[in-house]
């Protein structure tokens, strides 16, 4: 399955990503690699909140680094090269956590991905509803984005009994 959704997102951001300027989203998705990988290294010292289950192709590191390295730099760049400049953010971002939290939805019929420690797809949509306008804010303003990310981090490593 993550193969299959690694395909179809390149070829979708072939298709509708801003590559001739891939460079100004560039510090965007990398943050978004860096969050996820730190996640991950919380979470190998701790315990998960998410997981991703790993198939006969794929171990289970490997399907987070797919994630981390690969789809997750895409829907960065996917969302931030169609960004509209006015009028309809609201619903743009909107669109973007329905669509993504409903994809989300998909694969955790399939126990590709599985919730643990109090997390379930109420969090999850909770989270995309944070997560895109922070990567917005992120390209807008690092030096705003990033201090509210560790706010929002150490909340959540609060909620969650990481800290």
């Amino acid at each position: 399955m993550n193969i299959g959704i690694v395909i179809l997102l390149a070829l979708l951001a072939l298709w509708k990503a801003d590559w001739k300027n891939w460079e100004k989203y560039y510090p965007t998705m990398l943050y978004i690699a860096l969050a996820a990988s730190a996640y991950e290294i919380i979470a190998y010292e701790k315990f998960h909140l998410w997981d991703f289950k790993e198939s006969i192709i794929l171990t289970k590191v490997m399907v987070h680094f797919i994630h981390n390295l690969i789809i997750n730099p895409l829907v960065v760049l996917l969302f931030l090269s169609n960004y509209p400049s006015s009028g309809s953010e609201i619903i743009y971002n909107a669109k973007w956590v329905v669509g993504f939290w409903s994809v989300e939805c998909l694969v955790s019929t399939t126990d590709a991905i599985t919730y643990h420690n109090g997390w379930n797809l109420g969090w999850s949509l909770l989270f995309l509803i944070v997560m895109f306008p922070m990567v917005r804010l992120h390209h807008l303003n690092k030096s705003l984005a990033l201090p509210l990310s560790i706010g929002i981090s150490i909340l959540l490593l609060l909620l969650f009994d990481y800290i």
